[in-house]
């Protein structure tokens, strides 16, 4: 159910995604990535997730997958992360683990006082003692009418 909307959500912010919401590969890894604003998420389904919604609340989140033999598998990485404004001091991401199926991704929330671009620097680990990736993007973030 959580898979549906983040997917939706995915869908409904296409037309005004950035260059930041292409996958970023790191070797025969995938990493898919998005923000959207918590009000996109039903109540329950924010519960669920352990999710904040507010308007000044986001969500980020994170698939991470391995490319082998042309197919795609889930990877249950290891993922710790940063997110700031532009003058900001960075605010540690706390990810959460939600697991559907064959396919598993982290969320997590952040928040912002005010209309601005927010810097997102995640470390993402495929397993305990592999290379760390560094996925580094940046996001305008719109609080919602209040």
């Amino acid at each position: 159910m959580l898979r549906t909307l983040v997917l939706l959500a995915s869908l409904l912010l296409a037309p005004w995604a950035s260059a930041a919401a292409e996958p970023a590969r790191f070797g025969d890894l995938i990493v898919y990535h998005n923000v959207f604003n918590s009000s996109f998420l039903q109540p329950e389904i924010a519960a669920n997730a352990g999710l904040q919604r507010g308007p000044n609340q986001g969500v980020i989140n994170i698939a991470v997958q391995r490319q082998s033999n042309g197919k795609a598998q889930a990877v249950d990485a290891i993922l710790k992360g940063e997110v700031r404004s532009l003058i900001g001091q960075p605010v540690p991401l706390q990810f959460k683990r939600i697991k559907e199926g064959d396919a598993i991704y982290f969320v997590a929330n952040y928040s912002a006082a005010q209309r601005g671009v927010l810097l997102f620097k995640i470390d993402i680990q495929a397993a305990p003692g592999s290379i760390v990736h560094n996925l580094s993007f940046q996001q305008e973030f719109f609080p919602d009418d209040q």
